[in-house]
């Protein structure tokens, strides 16, 4: 399995942050598209997603001797109004030595609130395509049908979108189809994991690329004029969306109830990974640091892991489930040093400790409230 950027934020981080968090202004109407597509039929999905209560799946263990880094698997989309228990998890975060964030990429453009109040503008017209263009006139034809026809049953008749590049249309309209199927992308896991650490003073560790964009505003600018090759990108999310909304679906529940095995086979290619890789390959991302992601993600993560297995005793960690497993994911950098990897449900060698595996009779756990939707 190929390696997955996730999530798409990673990517559009530049943008993200010169807006210095600042609310995006509502989509300007758009003159009205050349032609309407035939009113399309939702289909009936037989899978139901899941809802109540949910212990999700198990834990990996990365073990060095008597120290054992667990990781929790995240996956995006979950349903969205599931309960979340997972007591085993629970337990090891509140006598965790050290927790660990999922891997990611952070941003600093040094520009302040007013600073970002004064980027806003430009960022927002970076979401658009150069010259104006409508995607009616960068698309291939059979393309934006294609479009046509699945914004028609998840976005209606907004025309604001139609300005966008590919890239962010794409990504406006998975957003608007997790919500119709009932699934979220919020990262619940994380969620839950640092509120239970911060609750029992566990240290929280940042696993994170840096990145320092010294001249946001000209980036900005550079971004806005720039071409990006996102055709593949939105492809791949009309790809998604005709034909493996089930599966999506499927594979929420398979994580919500901790069945791996499930969730393993039903393998697919993300359209992430082909939205990220079309922002990463601009000159004006890769100019400023943001090539080579995945390795370089990878790389810090393993780092910190190391660290961790050689220092402390238990360490807690999560992390994309396709991160984790893929073929140069993080599992098989640190199955390649020669550290000892046993999967969710799978028995322990012979020689393994067993002084680590979090046990039901210790000291309970406060309960922690799921998260609103």
């Amino acid at each position: 399995m190929a390696m997955r950027l996730h999530p798409l934020a990673l990517a559009i981080a530049l943008t993200a942050s010169l807006a210095a968090n600042a609310q995006t202004a509502p989509s300007e109407s758009a003159p009205a598209e050349a032609s309407a597509p035939a009113e399309p039929t939702l289909a009936t999905l037989e899978t139901v997603v899941v809802t109540g209560i949910q212990p999700g799946p198990g834990l990996w263990q990365i073990r060095k001797g008597e120290h054992t880094l667990w990781v929790m698997a995240t996956l995006s989309p979950l349903p969205k109004r599931m309960e979340w228990e997972p007591r085993e998890l629970d337990a090891l975060v509140a006598r965790a030595d050290r927790v660990l964030t999922s891997p990611g990429v952070g941003v600093n453009a040094d520009v302040g609130f007013f600073g970002g109040l004064r980027l806003l503008p430009s960022a927002l017209r970076a979401r658009n395509n150069p010259e104006d263009k409508t995607l009616a006139e960068v698309l291939p034809s059979e393309l934006y049908g294609r479009w046509q026809a699945q914004k028609a049953i998840y976005m209606g008749r907004d025309r604001g979108v139609e300005d966008r590049r590919p890239v962010f249309a794409a990504y406006a309209l998975m957003e608007e189809a997790l919500e119709d199927l009932d699934l979220e992308r919020d990262n619940i896991v994380w969620d839950r994991v640092r509120r239970i650490a911060k609750r029992n003073d566990r240290p929280i560790v940042g696993v994170s690329v840096r990145i320092k964009v010294e001249d946001p505003r000209e980036a900005l600018r550079e971004f806005e004029r720039s071409s990006i090759d996102d055709v593949g990108c939105m492809e791949a999310t009309l790809k998604r969306l005709e034909s493996d909304t089930g599966a999506m679906v499927e594979r929420a529940n398979a994580w919500a109830v901790g069945d791996l095995q499930t969730l393993e086979e039903l393998e697919f290619d993300s359209e992430i990974r082909a939205c990220a890789l079309a922002l990463l390959g601009t000159d004006a991302l890769k100019n400023r640091g943001f090539d080579d992601l995945p390795r370089r993600v990878v790389d810090e993560w393993v780092r910190v892991a190391e660290e961790s297995l050689a220092e402390h005793a238990t360490t807690v960690a999560v992390a994309d489930y396709q991160v984790l497993t893929a073929d140069d994911g993080l599992l098989a950098a640190m199955r390649a040093k020669g550290y000892t990897i046993i999967a969710p449900g799978e028995e322990p060698p012979a020689d393994a400790v067993a002084e680590d595996q979090p046990a039901e009779a210790s000291a309970p756990v406060e309960a922690v409230e799921p998260a609103s939707n």
